[in-house]
């Protein structure tokens, strides 16, 4: 299979998330033209992309494709837990905390870090909290693989440092600091700030 492009995979991954709450057996490129915003002449493209050859005359399967792009893309199934970490527990890293928008997810939050001392002391959460000064040791230790990073702008880089050099392979970044990804890492800047600007870019072009 060829090498996916980095703006399919996005597409894909969009669409993946899109699926697997999807209910019907079968979904036309239609259905998911309405679904993701995307031409459905690029969505059929990126499926395409993914190897998935099972498409009908009036659609696709929907699990079918699921399963594909999941395997395309390795992303994980649901039942296969990826263990991850929130970095900042401020009020934004609380609201992820408490949300249990993880809860049906492959993505497991397994541990908080907070440079205050006093804020992992003074909230509860299903898992432990701990001191940022920690973070180095207990990464490692609880196999951590991604980390949320929800932390005040000021202290974005600085954060981001440790959890990569912690052995983190992927960071979320909710600050409204822009991150470079450092070799090896995965970084996807996701702050509302950002997300607003591309979506006044995209209604007034």
């Amino acid at each position: 299979m060829e090498k996916i492009p980095e703006a399919s995979r996005r597409r894909l991954a969009l669409l993946a998330a899109l699926l697997a709450s999807y209910k019907e057996e079968k979904i036309t490129s239609i259905q998911m033209q309405k679904m993701t915003g995307v031409e459905r002449a690029l969505i059929r493209k990126d499926i395409s992309l993914a190897g998935f050859k099972g498409g009908v005359s009036n659609g696709y399967k929907a699990q079918e494709l699921l399963d594909a792009i999941r395997a395309a893309l390795g992303l994980p199934l649901p039942e296969e837990k990826r263990f991850c970490c929130i970095a900042g527990l401020g009020k934004l890293g609380a609201a992820l905390m408490q949300c249990g928008i993880f809860d049906e997810s492959p993505f497991k939050i397994v541990a908080g870090f907070d440079s205050r001392v006093n804020r992992t002391e003074v909230l509860s959460a299903d898992f432990p909290l701990y001191p940022a000064a920690k973070m180095e040791t207990v990464v490692p230790e609880a196999k951590i693989e991604f980390a949320i990073l929800a932390v005040e702008d000021e202290q974005a880089n600085m954060m981001a440092e440790r959890l990569v050099k912690s052995g983190v392979k992927g960071i979320v970044n909710f600050t409204g600091q822009v991150l470079e990804a450092p070799e090896g890492v995965a970084v996807e800047n996701v702050s509302p700030l950002l997300a607003l600007n591309n979506i006044c870019a995209r209604v007034n072009s």
